[in-house]
């Protein structure tokens, strides 16, 4: 059995790392290989681009990214307040994370 490899990009209220229940939710492209070091090349041009467009990130357990620009928010009735908005990239394997 193949194992594929997923690359995951997200937009929503949290960062990548945080998986939770409604994580699938804030997904807005997922590209499939079969091959890890395809799927890691892709992985990688996605943060180098995000990388130019938000100027602050941080990465968890290797493949899991996160990047943000400090004055896109919007604004959240339930909390009443302004919530960030972030754009994640996240190299999995069968929708997992890889350790």
């Amino acid at each position: 059995m193949i194992n594929l490899f997923q690359v995951v990009e997200l937009q929503g209220e949290y960062e990548a790392w945080w998986f939770f229940d409604d994580w699938k939710e804030q997904i807005k492209q997922i590209k499939t290989f079969e091959s890890f070091d395809k799927a890691l090349d892709e992985y990688q041009q996605a943060v180098a681009i995000l990388q130019i467009e938000y100027p602050e990130y941080r990465t968890k357990k290797k493949y899991l990214s996160s990047f943000w620009n400090e004055n896109q928010n919007r604004y959240c009735p339930e909390c009443e307040d302004d919530i960030q908005i972030f754009h994640s990239v996240m190299l999995l394997e069968e929708y997992q994370v890889i350790e």
